[in-house]
């Protein structure tokens, strides 16, 4: 599978070219955290000052009490792309071995809106893999806003075979590292 890295300017034309794909006026708009709130900024850049924006924190086992400044982001960072990118791979194909059972319908997401004015809800994320995420939070949304049309969009759709699919994305079959990703190399370092 094919993993590339998204530099700031480069995010950021991603982020326009996936909200110009967009065909629908969401009247809220839900990042999935950590990645989604990066997408999500970039949505508000140019959204509607109607659109309620909230977000919501789901994190894989994998990521959950890693430091920035660890010694493994060291190590990563002083690491050569090709082997980064092995680990990336081998990362993604352990992910997508997730149960289901993973999947969360109670979630607590902060949306103000009551649920009879909003007709629609888009959720952000920065990829989607297994879909067990995405899944978690639209079935949390259901509850709440049962009338709702929920969309999802992401930069980045890793797995044709995920639990779902997204509504709108830019890349197919594609690892992205990210800014924000803990391998990432400003560009000074490549």
């Amino acid at each position: 599978m094919k993993v590339i890295t998204l530099h700031n300017a480069d995010f950021e034309q991603r982020c326009q070219e996936l909200f110009s794909k967009i065909d629908v006026q969401p009247d809220v708009v839900v990042g999935i955290l950590n990645g989604g709130g990066f997408v999500l900024n970039e949505y508000q850049k140019t959204a509607s000052k109607n659109t309620e924006v909230t977000t919501v924190k789901l994190q894989r086992d994998s990521t959950k009490g890693i430091k920035k400044k660890s010694l493994l982001q060291k190590f990563l960072k002083a690491s050569p792309n090709t082997l980064l990118d092995g680990l990336r791979r081998m990362e993604h194909r352990r992910n997508l071995n997730r149960k289901l059972k993973e999947i969360q319908s109670d979630l607590e997401i902060k949306i103000e809106s009551k649920p009879e004015t909003v007709n629609t809800i888009l959720i952000l994320d920065d990829a989607l893999d297994s879909g067990i995420t995405i899944k978690s939070v639209i079935q949390s949304l259901q509850k709440r806003f049962p009338n709702s049309e929920i969309k999802t969009a992401v930069i980045s759709w890793t797995n044709s075979k995920s639990i779902i699919a997204p509504d709108y994305y830019i890349l197919k079959n594609t690892l992205v590292r990210f800014p924000w990703s803990l391998d990432y190399k400003s560009q000074r370092h490549e």
